[in-house]
């Protein structure tokens, strides 16, 4: 009798060790995820480049495990980017702020208003900042998103 009860209580603290085990290994190999990334992009007169952006964006949002929130700010673009923008935002998370096409730069902040209020509508301490505006029109969105989206941000 007491031989089994012996064996039983081996065979419940091996049990009992493999479970620790198996979760020491599970905490090791699990991807902790990062801090969170405000992602900010300034754009104007980008409509072939809007769509593409801001799905591509979405569907690696899905894969990643980094908390990344965008910010994208249309800074008075004079063809349909505000239009296309305000219908993705229906299906899509993103913050949208249009602003209104401004004269000529009278003030230092009037220069740069566009990022500037799109740091203030970001709510992470680390913001990656992408200005679409200095990029010449043939030059589509994706080549400049390329390594962030194939490398991934880890």
């Amino acid at each position: 009798m007491w031989e089994v009860v012996g064996h039983l209580t081996v065979l419940i603290l091996a049990c009992y060790g493999i479970y620790y085990l198996a979760q020491d290994l599970f905490r090791f190999f699990r991807c902790r995820p990062g801090p969170p990334i405000s992602m900010l992009v300034v754009l104007r007169n980008r409509a072939v480049d809007a769509e593409y952006l801001m799905r591509r964006l979405a569907s690696w949002r899905k894969c990643q495990w980094v908390d990344l929130e965008v910010v994208v700010v249309d800074d008075g673009s004079e063809d349909d980017t505000a239009n296309i923008l305000r219908g993705l935002q229906q299906n899509l998370s993103f913050r949208l702020v249009t602003l209104d096409p401004a004269g000529p730069p009278e003030h230092p902040f009037q220069k740069d208003r566009a990022l500037m209020t799109g740091l203030l509508h970001c709510h992470n301490a680390l913001v990656w900042m992408v200005d679409l505006r200095k990029l010449p029109q043939g030059l589509l969105a994706e080549k400049v998103f390329r390594v962030f989206f194939c490398q991934g941000w880890r």
